[in-house]
């Protein structure tokens, strides 16, 4: 009886051990299952949330310390209670003073935390306060400045007449576009030292001179190819007419060449027929004859035009001799 006592003891003792031992490992059964960064990438000296999510899958009520350490250096400690089942948050707010990037652990589960550095802020720095500004341009300095303009017109006008003794419209235009070209610089100093408030008033006396100045120059390109024009004109004429010809067939033109140029004949035109011409080239101051072949008839008034390769065309009018 006493062995079977004893074995029945051992037996209870062992189940007893193996009870306990079961109800120890279930109640320390509490775990962190994840852990994140909140912003993830934050600037030196800025918060960050560190957020650890646990949970107890045991069947006891269990108290728990989830230690929060950055790069392996404990930062905070957070005891959390959990009952069977049980997942909770735990939080702790960092900031890191220098730029890089953070191994983040709650109890050996790790994220990361980037840190950067500030941003630079752009300041803008004020004028100085002693800057000065411009005065206003005064009521007699702007009639000194409008007489000294009106006062250079005449003496530009003045200059041009006594040249030639002549006041022509090349003078005018002249003195027109100088006068305002020296306003224009007048105005740009005055600009410097005076505050000259009318803005539409000075666009458009700047746009003014320029139509003047354009319209100078232009007409003046225009008035010497004029005149270089005229001038070939004028070089050649038709010297003489002369009606020959056993059967008045003949019509002989004489063409003087005054100027100090080559002038070459392209066509001869008799009542507007034109008589193609070979080897029309005239040497400078001289004269040539182009025999023209042209059934002329007594009596009767001929048209004469002489076309050059250069472009001028001259004219004259003959009549043909009478009947004896």
């Amino acid at each position: 009886m006493k062995k079977l006592s004893l074995r029945v003891l051992v037996i209870l003792a062992t189940i007893a051990i193996a009870v306990s031992m079961s109800v120890t490992a279930s109640e320390a059964d509490v775990t962190v299952t994840n852990v994140t960064v909140s912003p993830e990438s934050v600037e030196v000296g800025e918060n960050a949330t560190i957020v650890a999510m646990v949970e107890n899958v045991g069947n006891a009520t269990q108290n728990e310390t989830i230690v929060f350490k950055i790069n392996e250096e404990e930062v905070e400690s957070v005891n959390v209670t959990l009952e069977p089942n049980e997942t909770k948050t735990v939080e702790s707010v960092v900031a890191k003073d220098v730029a890089g990037t953070y191994n983040v652990t709650a109890n050996n589960v790790s994220a990361t935390l980037t840190v950067l550095s500030p941003t630079p802020t752009l300041v803008i720095t004020p004028a100085p306060s002693n800057q000065t500004t411009p005065e206003p341009i005064s009521k007699w300095m702007t009639i000194f400045v409008v007489s000294a303009i009106l006062g250079i017109f005449v003496l530009l006008i003045a200059l041009g007449y006594r040249a030639d003794k002549n006041l022509n419209k090349g003078e005018m235009r002249r003195a027109i576009a100088g006068t305002l070209v020296i306003g224009f610089v007048i105005l740009v100093f005055l600009s410097l030292y005076y505050e000259i408030s009318n803005q539409p008033l000075v666009i458009a006396f700047i746009e003014l001179v320029g139509i003047v100045v354009g319209f100078y120059f232009g007409s003046k390109t225009v008035a010497e190819k004029k005149e270089v024009e005229e001038k070939k004109t004028g070089q050649i004429r038709i010297e003489n007419v002369q009606f020959s010809g056993k059967s008045d067939k003949i019509i002989n033109i004489t063409i003087r060449n005054s100027g100090d140029f080559e002038v070459t004949v392209d066509r001869v035109y008799i009542n507007n027929e034109p008589k193609k011409i070979e080897e029309g080239t005239i040497s400078p101051r001289s004269a040539k004859d182009f025999p023209v072949e042209y059934e002329w008839n007594k009596g009767e008034s001929y048209r004469i035009k002489v076309s050059t390769t250069e472009g001028t065309i001259i004219e004259k009018e003959e009549k043909a001799p009478k009947k004896e």
